[in-house]
């Protein structure tokens, strides 16, 4: 099955504009090649815009409009799009996980799910009283998969020094997770920093987001509330890319954040 068959109208929007997309210009006759040359890009684009793994942008969405007579069609679509929030968005998120071969990640509250044992995740989701803790738990483990598989995925994750000094569960379960911490970040695929140890402000300090590159397509997440917004807006993402590196300026090295978290370990009674 191609990307573009996998796709679900009935669940999220910008799988009906990547959908509606391919079908208006089937209707037409219309090569994706000289689909490219309406929209001033290459054919690998168009293909990307109807396989769902790069976001119609508003501009081209208008120039559809015009040249095919549809009245706002695709404008408004891309607009309603934008503002709305996915209902499988964690699925989307999962996929394009799976697929990412360097991820970047800012997390101020909480270890990041690709780096948590389980007895860490597990006092987290029974914090939160989730109903489905041994699932949550498998899920979250399952993912990890990305990070030790043949040609496993490039991590680069910066955390609040909250994040490090929070706990969750007992003592013997931040020994281990700040112990899995300072393991992982030897391996010669994760790249792990803390931001200063002084608790002080710095630029980008926000909620957490992830950047992830693909082969297909690049995606960027950010947290709203209990849930999360993805976009594959190259302008978004690119503007979560330079507020990762605006955070990586006000951190700790690789070696004084290992410093910081074995202290932190050391504490532990």
């Amino acid at each position: 099955m191609s990307r573009a068959d996998s796709l679900r109208p009935d669940f999220s929007l910008w799988h009906l504009i990547a959908v509606e997309l391919r079908r208006q210009r089937q209707m037409r006759r219309i090569s994706g090649a000289a689909l490219a040359v309406i929209l001033d890009c290459d054919r690998s684009t168009v293909a990307r815009y109807e396989s769902g793994d790069v976001q119609l942008p508003t501009g081209r969405a208008r120039v559809l409009d015009h040249e095919w007579g549809l009245q706002g069609l695709f404008e408004n679509l891309v607009k309603h799009a934008k503002n709305a929030r996915d209902l499988d968005w964690w699925e989307t998120f999962k996929e394009y996980e799976r697929r990412a071969n360097l991820i970047k990640t800012y997390e101020p509250s909480l270890i990041p799910g690709l780096l948590q044992r389980e007895a860490y995740a597990r006092a987290i989701f029974t914090s939160s009283r989730r109903t489905d803790v041994d699932d949550a738990v498998t899920e979250r483990l399952a993912r990890q998969e990305i990070l030790t598989r043949q040609y496993p995925c490039k991590l680069m994750a910066i955390l609040d020094a909250a994040a490090v000094l929070r706990s969750f569960g007992d003592v013997d379960v931040m020994r281990d997770q700040l112990g899995h911490l300072l393991e992982v970040s030897e391996w010669p695929n994760v790249y792990l920093r803390v931001t200063s140890d002084k608790l002080i402000g710095y630029g980008g300090v926000g909620g957490g987001f992830t950047v992830m590159q693909t082969p297909t397509g690049d995606l960027g997440f950010a947290t709203v509330g209990s849930t999360g917004h993805i976009s594959l807006d190259p302008i978004d993402i690119q503007e979560q890319a330079i507020r990762y590196d605006e955070i990586g300026m006000s951190s700790l090295s690789i070696e004084a954040s290992r410093a910081f978290i074995a202290k932190t370990l050391d504490s532990l009674s």
